[in-house]
């Protein structure tokens, strides 16, 4: 046998191995866990339960939304605008790090001022995570360091922009729940997004037009 067919016999050979080996460990892994073993989660947590609870809140109890962040971990929002494709666009991005407890099956929602219903082109305000099959969790000090949560809107063209936009655009209310399902946390933060500067000029530009 030459040298030339012995060789691609051997590469074959580890190929073939290597197949397999991705196969076990694929079938190690269960239905119930994801690629990287996350377990699937078991929670009864739906979009629906998110946006009833918060919408709710927000509009009958904003006070049950503490002002005072949490000692478990640090949570920050911060607010951009860009111009693309001939629409002002409007994000919003929250942060959950510095973790100082483990933190299990992590699920962040937020919604917005509900003025901001008449400013942005969306059927509704609220975004959650809470459409992940499989568990994200934290640890002090072990990757991933921190869990983001982000959603850009397309504002309204031609709409007329008052003073209620302008002071209300930053305001966020947040819903951090994480645990197990026998001792569900659930905290409500109220927070006002850090502007970009581009977006702290943007809103200039709308206060001259009031």
């Amino acid at each position: 046998m030459s040298l030339k067919r012995k060789m691609h016999l051997f590469f074959s050979l580890v190929m073939y191995l290597f197949v397999i080996a991705m196969c076990l460990g694929a079938c190690s892994l269960g239905p119930n866990q994801g690629p990287a073993g996350e377990p699937k989660r078991t929670d009864d947590y739906t979009f629906n339960s998110e946006r009833r609870d918060l919408n709710q809140r927000v509009t009958k109890n904003p006070k049950s939304f503490q002002e005072h962040l949490p000692d478990e971990y640090t949570l920050t929002a911060t607010v951009d605008v860009s111009h693309e494709s001939g629409v002002d666009r409007i994000t919003y991005e929250i942060m959950l790090n510095e973790i100082r407890v483990p933190m299990s099956n992590v699920i962040q929602s937020f919604t917005l001022h509900p003025n901001m219903m008449n400013r942005i082109d969306a059927a509704e305000l609220i975004h959650s995570n809470v459409s992940n099959t499989y568990e994200a969790s934290l640890e002090p000090n072990k990757e991933p360091l921190g869990l983001s949560l982000s959603r850009s809107y397309m504002l309204k063209p031609k709409v007329e922009i008052n003073s209620n936009f302008v002071q209300s655009y930053v305001d966020m209310y947040i819903k951090i729940s994480y645990g197990p399902n026998d001792q569900r946390k659930e905290e409500y933060v109220y927070i006002q997004a850090e502007p970009s500067p581009r977006t702290i000029e943007y809103m200039k530009s709308w206060e001259k037009k009031i």
